[in-house]
């Protein structure tokens, strides 16, 4: 695997997006910009809880947003507690961390919309929105109402099985475990 030249830029860009979105990016206009996004999703997912089909989806991420918000606070504090590598050796899962909320954000607005489409479409054929079996057949002839009901899919796999990997993330990150420094240079020439 460490032949492959492709595995070495990934991991070298990868690696110094992380260290610039922690370093850098979130603390950027003291952390205005970072507040904008998280109030953004937090807009989004406001209006996809009044949704009954979509309510459990909007949950979830905002636990997820919250878990964002929530450990990008633990680096600044880390860092105002003189513990500076805290952030920067963990700048890597927080990038994929914030990965996953923002498209799980991203993933359930685009939801959001189809499912108001799918109510459209719904009501015009005078089904109940929440009669999944006769919209599904409905999509059989109905290439809208097919697209509709896959994107509303898409969200919900996404949110209820890649998701969750957020949580285990921040495990990590909140472990404090700085073993990856601790290892001595010799052992790499092994």
């Amino acid at each position: 695997m460490r032949d492959i030249k492709i595995a070495s830029i990934y991991e070298g860009t990868n690696g110094i997006q992380g260290l610039d979105l922690v370093g850098r990016k979130l603390g950027l206009k003291k952390g205005t910009y970072f507040m904008s996004l998280l109030g953004e999703m937090n807009a989004t997912i406001t209006k996809y809880q009044a949704n009954a089909a979509l309510k459990d989806l909007a949950d979830d991420v905002r636990q997820a947003v919250n878990t964002l918000a929530e450990t990008a606070m633990y680096f600044a504090e880390s860092s105002k507690a003189g513990k500076f590598l805290i952030p920067v050796g963990n700048a890597y899962p927080f990038l994929m961390l914030m990965s996953k909320v923002v498209m799980a954000w991203l993933l359930l607005w685009e939801a959001g919309v189809a499912r108001e489409k799918l109510d459209e479409i719904a009501a015009g054929k005078g089904i109940h929105p929440a009669d999944m079996q006769n919209l599904s057949v409905l999509a059989k002839e109905n290439t809208d109402t097919a697209f509709y009901i896959g994107k509303v899919a898409a969200a919900r796999y996404f949110i209820k099985h890649v998701l969750p990997e957020v949580d285990a993330a921040v495990k990590a990150v909140r472990s404090e475990d700085l073993s990856m420094i601790d290892i001595p240079e010799e052992s790499f020439a092994v």
